[in-house]
């Protein structure tokens, strides 16, 4: 009998480890759980960012070439011709003519 008590004792003894040990990996999972989904949202909030900054960029592009493009429009619209013409000799070399 007595070797049936041994027996029953390290049933129990095995029985309260495993009920331990799952224990124990059950508060372990509960801990992965929270920092991947931590880091889940650390990623969301990263590509978030990454994305409005990419979206602010392509807003600055187009408003720039927007610019360009107005200020190429003014520039065409402003634009005046000079002419430049020679002033005449000096009245006491007016019959002179110089060639080169």
């Amino acid at each position: 009998m007595s070797e049936r008590n041994e027996a029953g004792k390290e049933a129990s003894q095995n029985a309260e480890q495993t009920l331990l040990t799952l224990e124990q990996l059950s508060q372990t999972l509960e801990v992965m759980t929270a920092v991947v989904d931590r880091l889940k949202s650390h990623l969301t909030r990263q590509l978030s960012l990454t994305q409005e900054l990419f979206n602010d960029e392509e807003k600055l592009r187009k408003a720039e070439a927007e610019e360009r493009a107005e200020k190429s429009r003014r520039l065409q619209q402003e634009s005046f011709v000079v002419e430049i013409t020679q002033k005449e000799l000096e009245s006491g070399a007016k019959g002179k003519k110089v060639v080169h």
